[in-house]
């Protein structure tokens, strides 16, 4: 099921790594407690001990942090662990390196200061990058904290900026600190009388309060956006539960449209305050999009009208096309660190899709449709282009960049936005997401979501912020209003169908297993179902199968079981499941037919970050399901290779590419009710 959000949570979570890092005169393990909306969901603990080198003797700080969180129902934990090798004189860091995991996506961070210079490296691509350090710039809690008390207790000041070296964002970045109040704080059984000074990161947006105190060589806690670490004892490792993550992606709104896809216009009154950019009124005004209102400190307060013109392709730019000269462009058609338009791999799957194109547009809609169709939804996904591509599943953030990447790799300029997208949801509500503009010359930056699988256009539930340019970028809508709507050509309240041409299908279906219920009706001219408590799905008319595909996503779909009248008396609800085959690790012995070879092996269920094994059992193939520790035979194959499992329930299919090798497995899932 498609939900609308950019979820790359685990850049926005390294600041908590990267703060709390010191124990000063403390012996042993310090630890700090992560509260996120609220819940307590996870910890860090830091260990200090020394360390020689070149005969210098160094502080040698290892924090290891772990997460627990969840998404739209999907559980994934987050770890972190980063070392770092500081000076104790100077507390100036001299080396660091960071390992992030989440679910499947795994990222590498090395820093190596020398000679004036930061070396960076990190799996995110790019290749070794080296930043030019000036004589005052910070890197590293130890030297940001010995210059905030140097600063704010020490000599008294109520302000102060920094150049720091910002490791996420590979990049050195201004930031002014301000005093803007005392307290008293109680944290690991002691009461600190602290100072709490705000960083406000003059580039990105991003703001941090620090409370700091006297005789404590480290912070006392630290507060940003939704998050709260603060310092306690070992007792927090058993104290973690799952923090949900949902009321940091989602806004709620006052209207329930089900048909995301047919919005042809809003108008919005909107409170955000999004992090990540530092906009002007200016930035809001863009085709497609007109503001009215005031934009002051980033906070977002006016009226937002939002109506995007599908593009024909009309005077489409030549295929391949050549933007050499043109250096307005040139940044949207190189590389960068998640979007690895360089890569050999990704060049030539770009270049396979658009062999047969006619011109840019339509290479930019086959790639485009692609995505759609080919990298399938899951949080967290694969972080970056090739991430996603190599895992076969992503968020919206993974898509965009994957289609970016795919077009700067034969020659079209492309680039990921974001902002906010409307979505169904807990019965309406705006989510955190991003998508694509690819250029197409006298047309200009034409937007398409391959996330939403709308391929050649938008529909006007996005809200477009910026670029996507900071790892630290987020939505942060406060209100949102929806004043008025369109869908399609018509008014916001559009003429039902004809109950008479959905009759037979009208009406309340429970599953007899679980007792719960799902009603067909007709709304906004759609046949629909609605999912009580989650959001109404508007599905296409049915096709020459008698299947009715979700206009939100096709990987679901439902048909009817009907009677001897004519009428419905099931509901089977489907959903296409697709399983990445991993990399061969699985050994096929001589037992195993030839016929049956090419299917053994291990196989990713991105979205809830498991691994299904396909072996061979009882002259046939079996799917060994992790989550319920059992493996279920399949039926021999009929003639269009489908296999059917033991019971005749779930119907499997295997894809193969185009050197005839398996390399996904996919699994038509479906669930019957019962009409009441």
């Amino acid at each position: 099921m498609k939900l609308a959000a950019l979820v790359i949570l685990l850049f926005s979570l390294v600041t908590i790594a990267l703060f709390p890092v010191m124990s000063g005169e403390d012996e042993g393990k310090v630890y700090y407690a992560i509260e996120i909306n609220g819940v307590l969901c996870g910890y860090t603990e830091l260990e200090e001990t020394k360390m020689e080198e070149d005969g210098k003797i160094y502080k040698n700080e290892d924090v290891k942090i772990f997460i627990m969180l969840s998404l739209f129902g999907s559980e994934f934990n987050t770890k972190m662990n980063f070392i770092s090798l500081v000076d104790p004189v100077t507390k100036k860091c001299i080396r660091m390196n960071g390992e992030i995991e989440q679910g499947k996506v795994k990222i590498n961070i090395d820093i190596e200061i020398k000679d004036g210079k930061a070396v960076y490296r990190s799996t995110l691509g790019g290749g070794p990058k080296t930043i030019e350090l000036g004589p005052d710039v910070l890197f590293g809690s130890d030297e940001v904290f010995k210059n905030l008390r140097k600063e704010f207790l020490e000599n008294n000041a109520s302000e102060a900026s920094f150049d720091i070296l910002e490791a996420m964002e590979s990049e050195v970045q201004n930031s002014t600190f301000k005093k803007i109040g005392e307290e008293k704080v109680d944290a690991a059984g002691r009461t600190y009388n602290a100072i709490i000074v705000q960083q406000n990161n003059n580039k990105t947006g991003v703001t941090i309060k620090y409370w700091v105190a006297p005789g404590l060589d480290d912070y006392v806690k630290f507060e940003t956006q939704n998050r709260k670490v603060y310092r306690t004892d070992h007792t927090v490792v058993d104290k973690i539960k799952v923090a949900s993550m949902d009321g940091s992606i989602l806004t709620k709104t006052n209207k329930a449209i089900s048909d995301v896809q047919a919005l042809s216009y809003m108008k919005l009154k909107v409170n955000i305050q999004p992090t990540g950019v530092n906009l002007k009124k200016e930035d809001l005004n863009v085709p497609g999009q007109k503001f009215e209102g005031t934009v002051k400190d980033n906070l977002i307060d006016g009226i937002l009208e939002i109506s995007h013109k599908k593009y024909s392709g009309e005077n489409a730019p030549a295929f391949p096309p050549d933007y050499g000269k043109d250096e307005l462009l040139k940044k949207y058609l190189i590389p960068s660190d998640r979007i690895q338009s360089d890569d050999p791999l990704l060049i030539k799957e770009a270049g396979n899709i658009t062999k047969e194109a006619r011109d840019s547009w339509d290479a930019a809609k086959k790639l485009s449709k692609w995505v759609a169709e080919k990298i399938h939804y899951a949080i967290p996904g694969g972080g970056t282009a090739r991430g996603a591509y190599d895992m076969r599943a992503g968020e919206c953030g993974a898509h965009s960049m994957l289609l970016a990447a795919f077009c700067r790799a034969v020659g079209i300029p492309a680039r990921v936005v974001f902002g906010g997208m409307y979505v169904p949801n807990k019965g309406g509500a705006f989510g955190q997401h991003a998508w694509n503009e690819i250029y197409m010359g006298s047309a200009g930056w034409i937007p398409v979501d391959a996330t939403a699988f709308e391929t050649d256009y938008i529909d006007a539930g996005h809200i477009r912020i910026c670029e996507h340019i900071f790892a630290a970028s987020s939505f942060n809508a406060k209100s949102i209003e929806i004043l008025d709507y369109k869908l399609g050509s018509g008014d916001s309240e559009m003429a039902s169908a004809s109950d008479e041409a959905y009759a037979s299908l009208l009406g309340k279906y429970t599953h007899p297993e679980s007792g719960k219920s799902f009603e067909v009706l007709i709304k906004e001219g759609n046949l629909a179902v609605d999912i009580p408590g989650q959001m109404v799905l508007p599905f296409n008319e049915a096709d020459e199968h008698g299947r009715h595909y979700c206009k939100l996503s096709n990987r679901l779909y439902i048909e009817f079981a009907k009677n001897g009248n004519d009428s419905a008396d099931q509901m089977i609800f489907h959903e296409l499941i697709s399983m990445t085959r991993q990399p061969d690790t699985v050994t096929v012995g001589d037992e195993v037919p030839e016929k049956f070879k090419p299917y053994v092996g291990n196989y990713l269920f991105a979205q809830i970050n498991a691994v299904f094994k396909v072996e061979f059992i009882e002259n046939t193939l079996g799917v060994y399901d992790p989550t319920k520790k059992e493996t279920i035979k399949l039926q021999h194959p009929d003639e269009y290779g489908v296999w059917l499992d033991e019971f005749s329930k779930n119907a499997v299919r295997f894809e193969k590419g185009s050197d005839g090798k398996v390399t996904a497995l996919n699994v038509d899932a479906s669930t019957k009710f019962e009409r009441q």
